[in-house]
């Protein structure tokens, strides 16, 4: 063994593809006396006298000091390459400190060392789940569940790889059947409720997630799990309570982080918006896991105090997703009328956004921002908004003015349009859309670009948009960015429906000429992404289908208050999707009747 530290610390950091969550704690952690037990006899009296140093080395990597217990690890294997445990340990200082793909390579070394012991199977398994190779980490799990029948973790991890396979009945089945063996254990209760939670069911989730909280009432996670239960079935008073029991002992700064986040979005949703905004600050915390890093030397406003950018150059950048950089760009306005005349503010959005920005925006600079992945973490630098300029005095997430200028549902303005369309492309459009025949023309939206089994709950299967394609006198229109040739087919075959595809317009790339359709259109319908955000944007009107009647980005008021000229579909419950497409429908038939009135 010839590795340093310093071989291991500069190979580079993986992102995890999986988060794993609600995986059992303390999954990967090796147990020293069953693997001594199951070591070959010639080794039990030499790996007995390591015991408090290999004891040691775990303590550390669990207490985010995997380095360290790393430097113990290394140090036992270089007089002992072929101890298993040792290479087990090495393994999880791996796994701790994003090092994946090396941390499986550790635990491959222990497994042929030693394939009798139990632990090494999981430990193997939960780094390929996050690895992202799911088949591999239901192998290892079965393996350990044989090996180790009465340990209600390995039934946890193997119930949470199957349901992010999809396999939800097969997910449920497991878990169910260590919980007739194990009623007592809240892990597996937990753990059920998330495999309904994601199928689509929080109702159920929450009675699962309830006997997980009588059987253990400090279980911050599942505290955390019923709290997003409740958001998704419009509880929201019920989900802020439940949050704020669960950062009173959080399981890691992580984790605190993660939940201080969903409090943030329960708080909006729930209509307390100015407690909404200050909380949503976690967003740009480091130690929260999702969080996009910055790297800017001018200070940061937070948004707070609208009088300290008064006169300043500000750098606004865009955040998150595609979406939010146009919603945000609600405040734009307010925030150049504060910068004032005196001052000067720049732009920094999504390359495809310049210059339907830059129309609408004429006296301001608008630029491209950059993102790269690092090291398992997002981070977006704007040089071509700060070189060979003159030096800002600040720069501000474009999330931040919200505080200050959105405190309130009455403080969003009834302005139908954000943003300007190119007025020669609409008139394209329109020239098009008029080769279509009569009837009001229906741009539709139906799915995410990334349908994961965790994210397929917030959208209607296709099947269920029949009562709406079917209306009699509406021409339909595709604007699904993405791999729609299966499914325009299906409604063309099934329901005897044409929806038409723009011709020579790329619906992912092509941000502008999108939004000039969504003006052209007589509606769009969907879900909210990034093509409806758009739409909505330059006047289009939009019609939003949510599962959630109290989503976060609704504020408590049941519409948008973003945009004006959209209008909300929803239903008590989660993800009544047949009682919202029958009213989207209903609602279509009379845009029908009132365009051949007109």
């Amino acid at each position: 063994m010839t590795l340093s530290i310093d071989d291991l610390l500069n190979q580079p950091v993986e992102p995890a593809k999986r988060d794993a969550h609600d995986a059992a704690s303390g999954a990967i952690n090796p147990k020293i006396s069953d693997a001594i037990r199951s070591a070959p006899v010639k080794q039990r009296t030499a790996l007995r006298k390591m015991t408090a140093k290999m004891q040691r080395a775990i303590k550390l990597c669990n207490e985010d000091q995997a380095p360290k217990g790393a430097l113990i690890a290394l140090d036992i294997l270089q007089n002992n390459p072929e101890t298993a445990i040792a290479n087990h340990i090495m393994g999880v200082a791996m796994e701790k400190m994003g090092r994946l793909s090396l941390a499986l390579d550790f635990f491959e070394r222990a497994w042929k060392i030693n394939p009798e012991n139990p632990d090494i199977y999981q430990s193997m398994a939960m780094t390929a789940w996050k690895l992202d190779m799911l088949p591999a980490a239901e192998k290892f799990l079965r393996i350990y569940c044989q090996r180790a029948p009465n340990d209600p973790s390995g039934l946890v991890n193997l119930g949470g790889v199957l349901r992010d396979q999809g396999r939800f009945d097969d997910a449920i089945e497991v878990v169910r059947t260590g919980i007739y063996g194990m009623p007592e254990h809240a892990d597996l209760w937990n753990a059920l409720g998330t495999i309904l939670l994601e199928s689509g069911d929080p109702v159920q989730a929450i009675t699962f997630y309830s006997e997980a909280l009588r059987l253990e009432p400090d279980f911050a996670r599942a505290w955390n799990n019923i709290a997003f239960a409740h958001e998704l079935c419009g509880q929201t008073e019920d989900s802020i309570k439940a949050f704020e029991i669960a950062l009173k002992n959080p399981g890691s700064r992580s984790d605190e982080m993660s939940m201080r986040h969903g409090y943030s979005l329960s708080l909006l949703g729930a209509g307390r918006i100015a407690e909404g905004w200050e909380q949503y600050q976690v967003r740009l915390n480091p130690d929260y896991p999702d969080a996009t890093l910055f790297t800017f030397d001018e200070a940061r406003w937070d948004g707070a105090d609208p009088e300290q950018i008064r006169g300043k150059r500000l750098l606004l950048v865009g955040e998150q997703g595609l979406g939010d950089e146009v919603m945000f760009l609600n405040t734009l306005p307010d925030v150049i009328e504060a910068v004032g005349p005196e001052g000067e503010v720049r732009l920094a959005c999504e390359k495809r956004l310049v210059p339907l920005i830059q129309r609408s925006f004429p006296g301001i600079l608008v630029r491209p921002h950059a993102s790269a992945r690092l090291e398992g973490r997002d981070w977006r630098v704007a040089p071509q908004a700060i070189k060979d300029l003159p030096k800002l005095d600040y720069w501000t997430p474009i999330g931040n003015p919200l505080r200050c200028f959105r405190r309130t549902a009455e403080a969003f303005p009834d302005r139908k349009a954000i943003l300007t369309a190119d007025p020669d492309e609409v008139k394209h459009w329109q020239d098009w859309l008029a080769t279509l025949g009569p009837g009001p023309k229906v741009g539709l939206l139906w799915k995410s670009l990334k349908m994961t089994a965790k994210r397929s709950k917030y959208f209607s299967a296709f099947e269920r948009w029949k009562p709406v394609l079917t209306t009699p006198g509406a021409v339909f229109v595709n604007l699904q960015y993405g791999d729609t040739a299966e499914d325009i087919a299906f409604a063309e075959r099934e329901f005897g429906v044409k929806i038409h595809t723009p011709p020579g317009l790329d619906l992912k790339q092509d941000l502008d000429r999108i939004a000039a359709l969504g003006k052209a259109l007589d509606v769009t319908i969907g879900p909210m992404n990034a093509s409806l955000n758009l739409a909505c944007a330059v006047g289009g009107e939009g019609w939003i289908i949510a599962g959630q009647h109290r989503n976060w980005t609704l504020l408590g008021t049941g519409r948008s208050p973003w945009y004006p000229t959209s209008r909300l579909f929803t239903s008590e419950g989660f993800a009544n999707w047949t009682a919202i497409m029958a009213d989207v429908a209903a609602a279509l038939a009379e845009r029908v009747k009132e365009k051949k009135a007109a």
